[in-house]
């Protein structure tokens, strides 16, 4: 019988509790690591959205404002605060009925206009009339994640 115990002892194999609490320690931080770089690309990636969505809220705000005709651009100068961005007019509607939902709800949007000249100093310093748009979009912070400035010739009647 001692014969046999002394060839388990021998021959042992498994790990002892420290080797065991090591390998825990290890897999744990790895763990961990995987945990926060998930998380960190995940915010990254809500991020990019809310900047193309932003983008996206901006340009559809100048279109909407240039396809105006240029003495009512001025009814449209707004801050749409948070969650109240006016969705675009309907398939073929000149007029905005509802405010865009779901995401675009974690948005807001500030149009401001202002009359000044547009100044061409390759063509000898010409002034051309009219008014600058701009657009910014922005998140429940403050950050602004998307901004346009466009200027708008005043049409002249021919």
């Amino acid at each position: 019988m001692e014969s046999m115990i002394s060839a388990i002892k021998a021959g042992r194999s498994g790990f002892t509790l420290i080797e065991a609490l090591m390998a825990t320690v290890i897999l744990t931080l790895v763990a961990s690591a995987a945990a926060v770089g998930l998380g960190l690309s995940s915010a990254a990636q809500q991020e990019a959205r809310l900047t193309q969505m932003a983008a996206q809220a901006a340009q559809q705000q100048l279109a909407f404002l240039l396809e105006k005709p240029f003495e009512a651009m001025a009814d449209h100068a707004v801050e749409e605060p948070i969650g109240t961005m006016m969705a675009p007019p309907a398939g073929g509607g000149v007029d905005r009925t509802g405010t865009l939902g779901g995401a675009w709800s974690r948005l807001g949007r500030r149009t401001t206009l202002s009359d000044e000249p547009l100044t061409f100093t390759q063509y000898g310093g010409v002034q051309v009339e009219g008014t600058r748009i701009q657009v910014e979009v922005f998140g429940p912070d403050g950050t602004v994640y998307a901004s346009i400035r466009r200027h708008r010739v005043r049409e002249t009647g021919s």
